[in-house]
């Protein structure tokens, strides 16, 4: 039951941050959210691309799954070097 509560606070918790940090975003110019996007998109990718491949060398075998991973990974680190991912202006 303490188990319980304790995930529901800590859910809580990050939600509120998460609430918190959009809010905050929208009060930013565009050309700063515009950098920050970019900067996610890195990230986000690098992660991707990183666990997948700490994931197949740590299986020591041969998985689909995680080989889409690093493809995924990789597709989104170069679809936003070359900005095909940035959101236009009008």
């Amino acid at each position: 039951m303490e188990k319980g509560f304790l995930i529901l606070v800590c859910t809580f918790l990050v939600v509120g941050i998460i609430h918190v940090v959009s809010m905050k975003m929208t009060k930013i110019s565009e050309a700063k959210k515009s950098s920050y996007r970019k900067l996610f998109w890195y990230l986000y990718g690098a992660f991707f691309l990183f666990s997948g491949v700490i994931n197949l060398l740590e299986k020591e075998a041969f998985s689909w799954i995680f080989s889409i991973e690093i493809l995924v990974g990789l597709a989104i680190l170069i679809l936003n070097f070359l900005g095909k991912i940035e959101k236009k202006l009008r």
